[in-house]
């Protein structure tokens, strides 16, 4: 049978343990993030569109390695370009 022991603060301390996942790999380094590139002021704007239009232009967009934002005003500045618009 265990010895009993007197229920002293420091016997009932727990210590601190660290699970070895927890901690970073020895050659982590922490690479300061570049801050991102500032963009012109911009407004969100939302248009309802068929679902198999909005997956086109998703398709296209990563084609073109573009944001859909990116890939639908080129497609808008196309578009005024050819004087078609009222």
């Amino acid at each position: 049978m265990a010895k009993a022991i007197a229920l002293t603060p420091e016997a009932l301390r727990v210590p601190q343990h660290t699970p070895q996942a927890a901690t970073p790999a020895r050659a982590h380094i922490v690479k300061p993030q570049a801050a991102p590139e500032a963009k012109a002021d911009q407004v969100p704007l939302q248009v309802r569109l068929p679902r198999d239009e909005v997956r086109a232009i998703k398709v296209a967009a990563a084609e073109r390695d573009q944001t859909i934002s990116e890939f639908m005003l080129a497609c808008v500045h196309a578009y005024m370009k050819t004087g078609k618009h009222a």
